[in-house]
């Protein structure tokens, strides 16, 4: 039985659009199917032409945007403030962030289908966790690189610890950064200060990215970079 914690809008001008996103942010999640072009500049910058996409603002200010294929969003940002600029026969959502400062944009060019939902919170149980992929890892060192060894976990350095570092078969260190889920950018530039801060003692390494899945922005700073991609699941 529905119990009513939906409020189909359906189809909204334009122009509505933002008076609807003021009332609702902050109250519930915010659908919108609508044609739009995104720009985001922060620690990165990209841009996506105009295409029909989902947008989903949270309650907490995340917001992510769809396409029609996968499950990871195209562009997200995450507990943003979001607002709805109005001038003349552009709107623009914003989502901000300050800490670090970025900001992604959504230019609006059609009228949306929109849909409101008061979600809710219930029990999260969780199998497998960053510390299991760590552990399997150290034990299964190949899994990175054949013939790899195990030289140490949780390696401190003035940037954080290094959850895994291994030996190659050629000696070079293989510093491994694990993420229980989807990494994202930021994983790669924590990676990158690792390996900074090695290359800068006169050490070389090589920078691994350990995840069971990888955010498309994560996939096209690990290619600049040079670094690799390694799929681990947690174990069960």
């Amino acid at each position: 039985m529905c119990q009513g914690r939906s409020e189909v809008i359906g189809c909204v001008e334009r122009t509505e659009i933002p008076n609807i996103i003021k009332r609702w942010f902050r109250a519930a999640t915010i659908v919108l199917s609508v044609k739009c072009s995104i720009e985001y500049e922060g620690r990165a910058s990209s841009k996506a032409s105009s295409a029909w996409r989902l947008v989903i603002i949270k309650e907490d200010g995340t917001l992510l945007i769809h396409g029609p294929e996968g499950r990871n969003p195209i562009n997200w940002q995450p507990k943003a403030y979001v607002t709805v600029k109005a001038k003349e026969d552009k709107i623009v959502i914003e989502a901000l962030r300050r800490h670090p400062k970025e900001i992604l944009k959504i230019s609006v060019e059609s009228d949306a289908d929109i849909m409101i939902v008061r979600l809710g919170h219930g029990r999260f149980l969780l199998h497998g966790t960053e510390k299991e992929i760590v552990d399997y890892i150290a034990k299964n060192p190949h899994v990175v690189e054949a013939g790899a060894q195990l030289v140490s976990r949780e390696v401190s350095t003035p940037h954080g610890r290094i959850d895994v570092v291994l030996r190659a078969s050629t000696g070079d260190l293989i510093l491994v950064e694990v993420k229980r889920s989807t990494a994202d950018i930021d994983a790669v530039y924590q990676l990158n200060r690792y390996v900074k801060y090695y290359e800068s003692l006169g050490i070389k390494v090589k920078g691994v990215l350990a995840a069971p899945a990888l955010s498309p922005a994560a996939e096209k700073a690990l290619a600049k970079l040079g670094f690799k991609y390694v799929k681990v699941t947690p174990p069960k």
